[in-house]
């Protein structure tokens, strides 16, 4: 078996959408005779926690090793999980980040996580180093560990570095610092992953001629997950719409209930027959707003839930739902959960702009698209859905679609470029 060290800051027990890619990587790399070494954190306070997920990847025989990590998350050790704070509170304390940590607040992981590295390949034969992102610094660790073992390095963006639309930057001084650290960490790739080709192409122009390339591995659904659970029992006979995940930044529920009011005020009788669901974790100012807009009989918010239950849930709706809010860098913008969508096969209403979102949806298929702002086309939506349910003609997902996106394919995907970069080492050595 080759030996790959995989470098991942958000990894289970921690859970919601971002500790998935690594977390199936690490499990189905062994498949295609890769043995994944996770190198991570010992969890601090975080927002939720899932441990069938560590379960899941313990079951496997994954090595994971764990390190201190000097950052903000150890404020909050005695608060697990921590509430997800205010969008407003969110933007001050990501302003203040960028004035005090460069290249982000997970900065004080590093000089642990280099002597673990180390250590791990000095005692282990490793062939490749993996190192995703956010945050950034797990990028810098990887780079730092390849100088000190000349092993190959890949570099995975689950979302851009420089040019993420979430990405304050304080001053110019702090923008050209960001884009200098990137520059040295991308000299020292063999090559980059990514989650589409918006920010393949974004990578690419910076990297210059003769740097490492720049490949696509989406992310995914695992189907095993789907197969391995059960519907959540229904007794009613309503159209249920689901959103799983959580809140942040532009992608807020605020229009789609405005637009799900206004809908039962000019079809009241459909009240009685029609109910949202929300699994995970919402802002805070939601449940008031619900309240406002006199949905308390029809809206449930049933909090953050292990990921078993979370696809439960999803198999025993009828309609998934998600939006991504218009903002700078929206179009690149591939939401992980849109993926786990697709594997129900069940129609998604996505509220979401021009963009690769879109165009994934569009070769789905099952899909009715609105701008996400735009409260009376998210109306006549919704309309079209309940049409639609009553006479029993909602759609489904192309199959041959969903299959692009099982995480054991990914995971092999993966595994050929591993092979392939390290081919390519050896040959230039």
């Amino acid at each position: 078996m080759r030996r790959v060290l995989l470098i991942a800051y958000y990894f289970p027990p921690m859970g919601l959408s971002g500790v998935q890619r690594m977390a199936k990587f690490a499990r189905y790399l062994p498949d295609y005779g890769w043995e994944p070494i996770v190198l991570t954190v010992h969890p601090g306070g975080y927002f939720a926690y899932d441990e069938t997920l560590l379960a899941e990847v313990k079951a496997a025989g994954v090595s994971i090793h764990r390190t201190f990590s000097l950052d903000p998350t150890r404020l909050f050790r005695g608060r697990k999980p921590v509430p997800l704070p205010a969008e407003s509170i969110r933007r001050r304390w990501s302003r203040l980040n960028g004035w005090l940590f460069i290249p982000d607040n997970k900065v004080g992981w590093l000089p642990p996580a280099v002597w673990t590295g180390r250590r791990l390949i000095r005692s282990a034969p490793i062939d490749v180093i993996f190192a995703s992102a956010p945050p950034a610094t797990a990028l810098l660790i990887g780079a730092l560990l390849h100088r000190w073992s000349s092993r190959p390095l890949v570099l995975d963006y689950r979302d851009d570095w420089l040019e993420n639309p979430r990405q304050i930057y304080p001053t110019r001084w702090h923008r050209r610092l960001h884009a200098r650290l990137e520059q040295w960490t991308l000299q020292h790739a063999a090559c980059v992953t990514t989650i589409n080709p918006h920010l393949q192409q974004a990578i690419a122009r910076r990297i210059p001629p003769g740097g490492p390339s720049v490949h696509v591995i989406p992310h995914g659904f695992d189907p095993a997950d789907f197969e391995a659970v059960a519907p959540e029992p229904r007794s009613d006979h309503k159209l249920r719409l689901l959103y799983s995940g959580v809140f942040y930044d532009a992608q807020q529920p605020d229009d789609f209930l405005r637009a799900l009011a206004r809908w039962l005020a000019e079809q009241p009788e459909a009240r009685a027959h029609i109910e949202a669901v929300f699994v995970g974790l919402v802002p805070p100012h939601t449940p008031a707003l619900i309240d406002r807009l006199g949905l308390h009989d029809v809206v449930t918010l049933r909090g953050y839930l292990p990921h078993r239950e979370a696809i439960a849930a999803l198999k025993a709706a009828d309609v998934l739902w998600l939006t991504v809010g218009e903002q700078p860098g929206a179009a690149g913008i591939s939401t992980s959960k849109l993926f786990e969508y697709i594997g129900t096969r069940k129609p998604i209403l996505a509220l979401i702009p021009e963009g690769v979102g879109r165009q994934v949806l569009a070769e789905y298929g099952a899909a009715y698209l609105t701008p996400p702002h735009d409260v009376e086309a998210i109306v006549q939506a919704l309309q079209r859905l309940y049409e639609d349910w009553k006479s029993d003609r909602l759609p489904s997902g192309n199959a041959s679609i969903v299959a692009r996106y099982d995480r054991r394919r990914l995971a092999g995907q993966l595994a050929a470029l591993l092979e392939e970069t390290l081919q390519q080492t050896c040959k230039s050595a």
